[in-house]
């Protein structure tokens, strides 16, 4: 009698514990981090020519200007004079930046962990750093939410999925 209670018990938790996976379950995507160096990251950020949007992020408007973050990669400017048809100008390379706030022609960028001041002349088209306050934000997270482990010298600009 014991032997039969017992197999009766193992084959409800064999079939409760079966299949090993819930149907509805979304397995877990890995990414990997895009690293660069602390140095690099510093000397990273330029005025470019414009380009095509990739990840379009957050959208600032600044008096006839349109910023739209391509989230990790920089900014792209338009003039937005004409709201109906914005015109593409430029692109503020920034690795790791997300996010931008404007307050007069100061501008100020969240730069993966630092928060960069930029001064911007619309009119003379200047763009120029002129301060970087370091480890402002903490380093970035995968989408999944893990985090990546670096040297002191590194710093996590953005995620890619692990192929």
């Amino acid at each position: 009698m014991k032997k039969i209670v017992f197999l009766l018990l193992a084959s409800i938790l064999f079939v409760s514990c079966w299949p090993p996976n819930e149907p509805n379950e979304i397995p877990r995507q890995e990414y990997q981090p895009v690293i660069i160096t602390r140095s690099a990251l510093e000397t990273s950020i330029a005025f470019q020519n414009a380009q095509p949007i990739v990840k379009s992020g957050k959208i600032y408007i600044k008096g006839d200007l349109m910023f739209i973050n391509d989230v990790n990669k920089g900014f792209h400017v338009y003039d937005y004079a004409n709201p109906s048809k914005p015109e593409r100008l430029y692109f503020i390379k920034a690795p790791g930046a997300t996010d931008l706030a404007i307050k007069g022609n100061t501008v100020y960028i969240n730069q993966a962990v630092d928060l960069v001041t930029a001064t911007f002349d619309p009119d003379t088209k200047i763009f120029k750093v002129t301060n970087r306050n370091k480890n402002v934000f903490p380093q970035k997270q995968a989408p999944n939410g893990t985090f990546g482990y670096t040297k002191d010298s590194e710093i996590i600009i953005d995620w890619n999925l692990k192929k």
